[in-house]
């Protein structure tokens, strides 16, 4: 049975050297690691620290697509809503095999990986549970699911996230289009005050002229008054 399998390691040495010890001997009794990889919890983000891969899946497969698509997710942004919620499903409730069984692999990893734990995540053809014999030595809780039922569940992920960018790029283009409303709003008030300003200043100018005018007309006035005044 070809499943995906991940081991949650809490020690990060022993993630490290579990990759390493199947990425040398993939193969071993009644089990074959075609792809491998090791994952590290930071807070609800979920990074992809090495991997390998065989190539025996072949990458046009549901098999070949299965991995790339399961750790696409959990690095993207369903993985930081999966990881932000995975809270409501930890603790004694997920303790119990029967619930493990019944949520997804996303959540399950997502839940039982906490925050600096390491996970070592495998697409691997197996006569179950042959493939535990490889981390009985490592301190791991180990989850198994059939491989295509997480090509289905990374599937309906897939969908979600493709709605989830579209959702953000219709949001992304309102507060653009809000932006550039303020934008103009702002360009045209302050345009609106600098034509209230010019024509306040030409009215202050006119006014200072007129007075200018008057005060010199009255001097003129006086001095002709002055000078005629006995012919007056």
């Amino acid at each position: 049975m070809i499943n995906v399998v991940t081991a949650i390691i809490p020690v990060e040495s022993e993630g490290f050297q579990a990759i390493a010890e199947l990425r040398t001997q993939p193969i071993g009794k009644d089990y074959v690691v075609a792809e491998a990889a090791l994952l590290k919890r930071a807070g609800d983000k979920f990074s992809l620290i090495e991997s390998f891969d065989l190539g025996v899946a072949g990458d046009d497969t549901a098999y070949g697509m299965v991995m790339g698509s399961f750790l696409g997710i959990l690095g993207g942004p369903v993985g930081v809503l999966v990881g932000s919620a995975a809270g409501a499903l930890a603790g004694s409730t997920l303790d119990r095999a029967d619930a493990i069984d019944s949520i997804s692999m996303l959540e399950v990893t997502a839940s039982k990986l906490y925050d600096g734990d390491v996970a070592v995540i495998a697409l691997v053809d197996e006569e179950e549970p042959a493939f535990d014999a490889a981390l009985a030595k490592f301190d791991a809780t180990v989850i198994r699911r059939d491989a295509e039922d997480v090509y289905d569940e990374v599937t309906r992920a897939r969908e979600v996230e493709t709605e989830l960018a579209r959702l953000a790029f219709i949001e992304m283009r309102a507060e653009a289009k809000a932006e550039r409303k303020a934008l103009r709003e702002d360009r045209a008030a302050a345009a609106k005050a600098r034509f209230q300003q010019l024509a306040a200043d030409f009215e202050a100018r006119k006014a200072a002229d007129e007075e200018a005018f008057d005060k010199a007309n009255e001097e003129l006035s006086a001095v002709l008054r002055e000078k005629y005044a006995d012919v007056l």
